[in-house]
């Protein structure tokens, strides 16, 4: 289970990745923390984002049951398929959280 909290992966303007190695992570990490603040928010949204984990080395093609706990903070996520899971915290402020800002889906 990966348990991360975004805002140690992220650079100074916390918009970007701190580092090229975690670009596709933060992207990726980016697109959950999109999908249940909106969701929260009441805002539809057309598709679940996908997993992007590669078990065997090749792509999974599950889609992620994507759930957040407003009274902690905390997303969490797992792929119907592979079984990944994981928890986002630190969210709270950042660019992709609409919860409060529904404008940013425009």
């Amino acid at each position: 289970m990966w348990v991360i909290d975004i805002r140690h992966w992220l650079d100074n303007t916390k918009t970007e990745a701190a580092v090229p190695q975690l670009r596709f992570k933060v992207k990726k990490l980016s697109e959950i923390i999109t999908y249940a603040t909106a969701m929260a928010a009441g805002i539809p949204v057309e598709n679940t984002p996908k997993c992007w984990r590669r078990p065997k080395r090749k792509p999974c093609i599950g889609n992620l049951d994507i759930r957040m706990d407003q009274s902690t903070a905390q997303i969490y996520w797992r792929c119907d398929e592979c079984g990944d899971e994981g928890v986002v915290t630190g969210w709270r402020g950042l660019l992709w959280d609409v919860l409060d800002h529904p404008e940013r889906l425009c």
